[in-house]
């Protein structure tokens, strides 16, 4: 079997409500986690294709087998592995206003406790540059906020690997605004069936806050010390079977109660939006996305 079709970003864009509208489709089947993060972590790509593919074992031959992993976008390894592993597997980018994008990623910092309470997004924009230099790219996807709504830059690189005819752009404001012309153009690119005309009915990933920001660190950071030293005394079928039942993401949204996130403030939308200025162009003069 090879995956067919992969979400690759960008976080906090709407990734896990795509991801739910696929999941119900009854042409599509997923893998039976939401981010299975092997073309992104070095050690799970060690593991080989019979790894990856176990996640897709409870899947149909008929059906198309789509995966997700947010953290592809930003990756620059990932493009060559995904490009020899299937040449013609379809990428599914979503993307939202940068600037508000970039503020959700901060305040899912904050509140899952990547970024500590007293420092500000300014502040935590101008650390950038030496994340992005770390060759680890759950620094980098947990740290760099801003880096990540720099669309152009990534959406280009990830086109050198692939045809603009395996690549969908969506827009974030069109899954909330206009679903049904969204899903019209999910069911085209994938080429599957229309979506029934009540699945925009789906909503997810409220903005949330952990309820313990140390267990959740747990759960969701594979930086996390404790997790670490687990990894390496943990047999690896212990480890498989705890990933495969989905006990992490349960655990982590029993840690979480739904908090609204702060106002984006006007000079912190100045800031982040002159930044992106030259990029945000770049995206609508080359690929016609226009936030």
């Amino acid at each position: 079997m090879k995956v067919n079709a992969i979400i690759i970003g960008a976080g906090r864009s709407g990734t896990t409500t795509l991801y739910q509208y696929l999941e119900n489709h009854p042409d599509v089947c997923f893998s039976d986690i939401k981010g299975v993060h092997y073309f992104s972590g070095e050690d799970l790509y060690q593991r080989g294709t019979e790894y990856y593919h176990s996640f897709w074992k409870h899947c149909s031959d008929e059906k198309l087998k789509i995966a997700a992993d947010t953290y592809l976008l930003i990756d620059k390894s990932a493009p060559k592995r995904i490009a020899e592993y299937n040449p013609e597997i379809k990428i599914i980018i979503i993307l939202r206003n940068p600037a508000e994008r970039t503020w959700s990623s901060y305040q899912y910092a904050l509140n899952n406790g990547y970024i500590p309470d007293n420092k500000s997004f300014i502040q935590s924009i101008k650390e950038e540059e030496e994340h992005i230099l770390s060759s680890d790219i759950t620094v980098q996807n947990n740290l760099c906020n801003l880096w990540q709504s720099k669309y152009y830059e990534h959406v280009s690189y990830w086109s050198e690997f692939f045809s603009r005819k395996n690549i969908l752009l969506l827009k974030t404001s069109d899954l909330k605004n206009n679903t049904n012309f969204l899903l019209k153009q999910l069911s085209t690119f994938l080429d599957i069936t229309d979506f029934s005309s009540d699945a925009a009915l789906i909503t997810a990933n409220k903005s949330a806050k952990a309820k313990s920001k140390i267990l959740q660190q747990f759960l969701l950071n594979s930086n996390n010390p404790l997790r670490a030293a687990l990894r390496r005394i943990l047999p690896d079928k212990v480890k498989q079977k705890i990933l495969h039942s989905k006990l992490p993401e349960k655990l982590s949204s029993v840690n979480r109660k739904e908090t609204p996130y702060k106002p984006l403030s006007e000079e912190d939308r100045k800031y982040a939006e002159q930044l992106l200025k030259k990029d945000t162009e770049r995206m609508k003069k080359i690929f016609g996305i226009d936030f």
